[in-house]
């Protein structure tokens, strides 16, 4: 009986502290008013499948941004996104699954409706967050992309680096010090890699055309994989 009441107990404090690392973004909704939330909007609509009728449910996106109270670090401020995935059913085709992120506006976009679009489209996208449970740049993805084969010089780069800290030390770097996304890059990174829950990356963007632009820095938190929910975070300047 002890030994039931003690996974019990367990159970519960595991079950009390996913929680509390599921809900980061959510938790600043108490003193930080989100920007923009998407909840499911017709298959039509941003991101959505319009070559595929009555197409896959889009995700609940929320969207924030963090200015640092201490005018010492407020050069920068951080623009975050919360992507909720719903549950699709098995065998769903994922060409039609919104995957494809753009940092420049929050889209998230199906291989299906980028591939219906000009390839200017294709080329102001960065990386891929749900499809095969993995991170990659847009300009890799040559089997699901028409528009990405041979034009990566079109797109900028983006590096993805594994980086370990406390879901805090996450916290302090999106609402305090934006900066630290770029104080802490080390350079050491992974093409493609997969992740799991709990994973965190640092990204930095590039732009391959033009050097003299500087690059860009933020971070990507696996929160939860099932349902899947990802937070992607972008230091930009607070002009």
């Amino acid at each position: 009986m002890q030994q039931v009441k003690a996974a019990t107990v367990f159970a519960l404090l595991l079950m009390t502290l996913c929680s509390c690392e599921n809900s980061f973004i959510e938790r600043q909704n108490q003193t930080t008013p989100a920007d923009k939330v998407i909840a499911n909007p017709p298959s039509d609509g941003p991101g959505g499948v319009v070559t595929n009728p009555g197409g896959q449910p889009y995700p609940t996106i929320t969207k924030q941004t963090f200015i640092p109270e201490y005018s010492l670090w407020a050069q920068k401020k951080t623009l975050t996104w919360r992507i909720e995935w719903p549950n699709y059913p098995v065998g769903t085709d994922p060409n039609t699954i919104p995957t494809v992120f753009t940092l420049s506006n929050g889209a998230l976009n199906s291989f299906d409706f980028l591939n219906g679009q000009p390839a200017s489209t294709t080329y102001k996208t960065h990386f891929n967050l749900y499809h095969n449970a993995k991170l990659e740049r847009s300009s890799d993805l040559w089997d699901e992309l028409t528009h990405s084969f041979g034009h990566g010089d079109q797109m900028e780069f983006v590096s993805f680096s594994r980086f370990t800290t406390t879901i805090k030390g996450l916290e302090n770097m999106v609402k305090n010090r934006p900066g630290l996304f770029e104080t802490y890059w080390t350079g050491i990174t992974e093409d493609s890699p997969e992740y799991q829950q709990g994973d965190i990356f640092l990204i930095k963007v590039s732009n391959v055309t033009d050097p003299t632009t500087p690059s860009r820095y933020g971070g990507i938190r696996i929160v939860s994989m099932m349902p899947r929910i990802i937070e992607v975070y972008l230091a930009v300047p607070n002009d």
